[in-house]
């Protein structure tokens, strides 16, 4: 019976020294290599928890950018494995408490609740839709003005949908540097729609 080999040390930089290289304001290289690290492992892991590859993706990618926003709550000296899973764990519980709270299409109620169904279900409101329409148009307005470097990885990955590791390698940036792009697009976004946003009833999903 041969003896087990020796786990070999991580390649690179301990999680230590990029979280150190995070709260010292080097963020794309040590956001992109947490990224290649664990970003497989922390998929697989949500997707087990919420059993939805696209909504598993979309958590995947928050997961990083609590990394770069909150990484100052991480206690030197303690699991940074353990501690970025807990943060998994966490987005992805409220990804499907979100997911819970949205309404139902009418297409998912079973017919057994007749044909005048849809007859009883109360019409949106006129100054609903207003609200509704005006921030949709504040909306395309503000995306427009973003700067191009912010409004290019926008449309790509929360327009669009594309991963940020795909982003990156059409424009030739590191993921450190499209999460980055893509968590300020969102700040001046939120910044210029604010008004716009506290009168509706749910927040768009981009900035959730």
């Amino acid at each position: 019976m041969h003896d087990r080999e020796p786990e070999l040390p991580p390649i690179g930089p301990s999680d230590e020294e990029l979280v150190a290289d995070l709260q010292q304001g080097r963020t794309d290289v040590a956001l992109t290599e947490l990224e290649q690290r664990y970003g497989k492992r922390i998929y697989h892991f949500v997707h087990g928890m919420v059993r939805d590859p696209h909504l598993a993706q979309d958590v995947t990618q928050e997961v990083f950018e609590k990394v770069l926003l909150k990484h100052d709550l991480y206690r030197p000296g303690t699991n940074f494995r353990a501690w970025l899973f807990e943060v998994a764990r966490n987005q992805a519980l409220t990804a499907l408490r979100s997911r819970q709270r949205l309404p139902r299409p009418v297409s998912s109620v079973q017919p057994v609740f007749g044909p005048d169904l849809l007859e009883s279900l109360p019409a949106r409101s006129q100054t609903q839709e207003l609200e509704e329409e005006e921030f949709m148009a504040a909306f395309q307005q503000a995306v427009a003005e973003l700067p191009e470097h912010y409004r290019t990885v926008f449309e790509l990955c929360v327009r669009q949908g594309k991963p940020y590791q795909d982003a990156g390698s059409e424009l030739g940036l590191p993921t450190g540097t499209v999460a980055i792009r893509i968590m300020r697009a969102r700040k001046r976004l939120f910044t210029a729609l604010q008004h716009h946003l506290g009168r509706l009833r749910r927040p768009p999903a981009c900035f959730q």
